[in-house]
Formats: structure tokens, sequence, C-alpha cells
């Protein structure tokens, strides 16, 4: 231990002497200050290498940059694809409401791939009006139950994000 320790003293003195002659021998210019810095970080490194060898820390850069590399690229990765598909249901219901409909929810569900559209849900909450107050309906004789087609929709969807008919589902 104390053999260590000696060698670890003598190392950290040769270091602080090799780097005073080579601040010596530079010349005063830009470069000297990044000289410096490297001349720095050799003595920290001669320091700390003892300390690192006693603690038995091994430094595998390799290794330590894999790992981070393949966590960020899967976490990225991930998020870039849900802003994909939160970008389409924005387009989607911006199309939806340039035609006259005011949405309440947007769903888009995506192949694993991302490439193809596999369903949209939409809930429309009403239909727009141009200053016009809506009067109650009053039905005589007859009860018809109307139920509003969504075609213009429809059609919609299907010419802008090649969506099949019957992907698409309407809820009010």
């Amino acid at each position: 231990m104390i053999l260590k320790l000696k060698a670890w003293c003598e190392g950290i003195v040769i270091a602080i002497i090799i780097s005073t002659i080579i601040e010596m021998i530079i010349p005063d210019n830009k470069s000297k200050k990044y000289v410096k810095v490297v001349i720095g970080i050799y003595i920290m490194f001669v320091c700390l290498n003892p300390i690192l060898e006693l603690l038995k820390y091994d430094l595998n850069f390799e290794n330590i940059f894999d790992i981070e590399t393949v966590e960020a690229s899967t976490s990225v990765d991930s998020k870039i694809k849900d802003v994909y598909v939160l970008g389409i249901e924005e387009k989607i219901k911006e199309d939806v409401e340039s035609i006259g409909y005011i949405l309440e929810d947007v769903q888009v569900f995506v192949d694993s791939n991302y490439e193809e559209i596999n369903g949209i849900n939409l809930k429309i909450k009403s239909k727009q009006s141009e200053n016009i107050v809506e009067i109650e309906k009053i039905n005589i004789g007859k009860q018809t139950d109307e139920k509003e087609n969504y075609e213009d929709i429809v059609n919609l969807l299907v010419t802008n994000y090649l969506v099949s008919k019957d992907k698409i589902f309407i809820e009010v």
C-alpha cells in the first residue's frame, strides 16, 4: 500500500514537472490557453488514476456510450412517432372544422410502422352556423328519426388521408 502511495506521488510530481517544462517552451499566443487546459486534464488524470484503481472502477467507454445511445434512440424514436400522430390529429381537426363542423375529439390509430392509418375516430360536437339562431324543431304528425349524414367529412378524410370508409368512425 505504501509503495502504491509512493508511486502515485512520484507520478504527480513527474506530471507537474513535465507540464511546467511544456508551458515554458510554448510561446505566448492564443493557443497557449488550450495547451494549459490539456495539461490540466493530464494532471487530473494522473491524480485520479490510483483512486479509481483503489475503487476498482472499470472505465469502459464503449459500453457506456452504446447503452446511452440505445436508450436515447428508442425514447426519441417513440416521441417522434407520438408527435407524428398528434400532428395528423391536429391536421384532421383543422380540415374538418374548415368545412363547418366543431369537433370535440379526434383519435388516429396507426400501424406499428407508422405507415398506414388503421382508423380514425371523430366525436362531433355540433355543426357551425353563421349568425343563424337555431329554433326548436316541431314535429307534426309522423315522427321521423333523421340522422345526419356526414359524407362530406368521410369524403374529405378518404381523399386527404387515403383511409378507407370502413376505418372512419363518427360519433355525435
